[in-house]
């Protein structure tokens, strides 16, 4: 990496644990809804089904993308932070 990455949201910088404790709730949120009752079939066709359309026509996006961003969402906590000491 090449420096310290700023957050600023408006004019005033975000700190550092704001920002952690976001992400912690994130994947956390995320891993809660899959072990839910619904199974991860169950939300991949809720997802599709709720996705945008492009003029009117439905834009197809597959499990395979779906799963991808949820096991993203789910591993933010161990990708972008360090365990407390």
């Amino acid at each position: 990496m090449s420096g310290p990455v700023k957050v600023v949201q408006g004019e005033k910088e975000v700190p550092t644990e704001v920002l952690a404790d976001a992400i912690v709730s994130i994947a956390g949120g995320i891993k809660s809804l899959r072990s839910g009752r619904l199974n991860d079939d169950a939300l991949f066709l809720l997802i599709q089904h709720a996705a945008p359309t492009v003029r009117g026509r439905p834009r197809p996006i597959g499990k395979r993308e779906i799963k991808a961003v949820l096991d993203g969402i789910a591993a933010l906590e161990k990708t972008y932070l360090r365990k407390k000491p």
